[in-house]
C-alpha cells in the first residue's frame, strides 16, 4: 500500500492538516471524535500510516540507516549481516544503502534518510566529508573503519590493521624469508596505509626494508599482472605480504603460471580472511579481521548513543587481527 501523507490523511476526514499533525502530536486542540476518526484512518493504512505517527509523536522512527560501499563485496556484507542481527533484536528496522563505490549516489542517500527520519546511522568505510554531512541530520552516526582521518567526537570500530602488518612481517620473517614485496591497494586509505606502516615496522625490527611496494588497482588481475611483470623484470623475492586477500590470490596465480612453488620459492600472506581464502590452492595464509566484532560493536554502540540522545559518543574501539596460517606459508621456524 502506498505511503500516506498528512495531507491524504487530512482529505479523507475532511479536516486541515493542522489538526492532522496535532492529533499525531498528541498536542491536544481536538475532540476525542477527531482523534478517533485519524487514528481510526491511520489503521486503515497499516504499517507505513502507523510508523509515520509514532515517529511523529515520540520523534522516534525505530529505523537505522546502513551505509555500505559495495554490498557484492563479501567482507562488508558480513559487517551487515551482523550489524542488522544486533538490531533487530532491539526492535530497529534497517535500511541499506548501497553506494557501489558511487560518490554520486551520497545526494540520494542524504534525501532519503531526511525523509524516512531514521533514529541513527552507520557507515561503513566511510569518507570524512560523506560522514560529516551526514552528521548535519543531527542523529548519532557511527563509523566502521574509517577511510580518512576524522575529528576525535566522531565513534570509530576498527580493526588493528597497524598490528595486522605487522603480524604479517613477523610471519614471513619466521618462516625464513628476506627478499620480501608489498602488493598494496593503490587508493590513499587509512586502513591500507595503516598496513603498510604495520609492515615496515615488523621488518625495521629485524633491520630490513621491504624489497618493493607495488600500489595496483584493487582486483586479482591487477595483482597478476604485477607479479608477471616484476618476474619478467627480473625482480627476485621469497615473500609476499598483501593488504588484501584479493591481491594475495592474483599474486598467486602469477606465481603458478611462471612455475613458481608456493611456499617453497615464495611464501604469501593475504588480509581479510574472506570465505575463498581458505578455498584457493594452496589454502591463503592471511590476517583476520572479525566481521561479527566490527558490525556487533557498532550496532551496540549506536543504541547507546540513540537511547543517551548522543550525537558525538566519541571514542575509539580497535578490534583485535590475528594470523591464521594455512598453506602458502611453510612451517614455523623455531
Amino acid at each position: 500500500m502506498a505511503k500516506v501523507t498528512i495531507k491524504e490523511i487530512a482529505d479523507i476526514l475532511g479536516v486541515s492538516t493542522a489538526t492532522v499533525s496535532r492529533v499525531l502530536n498528541n498536542s491536544g486542540g481536538y475532540s476525542e471524535e477527531t482523534k478517533r476518526r485519524v487514528l481510526d484512518v491511520l489503521k486503515q493504512y497499516n504499517y507505513q500510516a502507523n510508523a509515520m505517527a509514532k515517529g511523529l509523536r515520540t520523534k522516534k522512527t525505530n529505523s537505522v540507516g546502513v551505509v555500505l560501499p559495495d554490498l557484492t563485496n563479501e567482507y562488508f556484507a558480513k559487517i551487515a549481516v551482523a550489524i542488522e542481527r544486533v538490531l533487530m533484536k532491539k526492535g530497529y528496522s534497517i535500511n541499506i544503502y548501497n553506494m557501489s563505490e558511487d560518490a554520486n549516489k551520497e545526494e540520494l542517500m542524504l534525501r532519503d534518510l531526511e525523509s524516512r527520519g531514521v533514529d541513527g546511522l552507520i557507515y561503513v568505510s566511510g569518507y570524512r566529508n560523506q560522514v560529516n554531512r551526514v552528521k548535519e541530520l543531527n542523529i548519532p552516526v557511527i563509523c566502521v573503519n574509517q577511510l580518512e582521518k576524522m575529528d576525535e567526537t566522531m565513534p570509530v570500530i576498527e580493526s588493528d590493521h597497524e598490528y595486522g602488518g605487522y603480524l604479517a612481517a613477523k610471519a614471513l620473517l619466521e618462516r625464513g624469508t628476506e627478499r620480501i614485496i608489498m602488493l598494496r591497494d593503490e587508493r590513499d586509505i587509512l586502513p591500507i596505509n595503516q598496513r603498510e606502516q604495520g609492515f615496515k615496522a615488523g621488518l625495521k625490527e629485524q633491520h630490513l626494508r621491504p624489497l618493493h611496494i607495488s600500489r595496483i588497482p584493487f582486483n586479482v588481475d591487477a595483482a597478476q599482472k604485477e607479479i608477471a611483470d616484476l618476474l619478467k623484470n627480473g625482480k627476485s623475492f621469497d615473500g609476499i605480504f598483501a593488504s588484501s586477500d584479493i591481491l594475495a590470490i592474483g599474486a598467486l596465480k602469477a606465481l603458478q603460471q611462471h612455475g613458481l612453488q608456493v611456499p617453497d620459492n615464495v611464501q604469501i600472506i593475504g588480509f581479510d580472511n574472506v570465505t575463498f581464502s581458505q578455498y584457493s590452492y594452496p589454502a591463503l595464509t592471511t590476517i583476520h579481521q572479525s566481521t561479527d566484532q566490527l558490525g556487533e560493536k557498532a550496532a551496540e554502540r549506536l543504541i547507546q548513543s540513540m537511547q543517551e540522545n548522543h550525537l558525538d559518543s566519541n571514542g575509539r574501539i580497535v578490534v583485535p587481527v590475528h594470523l591464521v596460517e594455512r598453506e602458502t606459508t611453510q612451517a614455523w621456524r623455531v
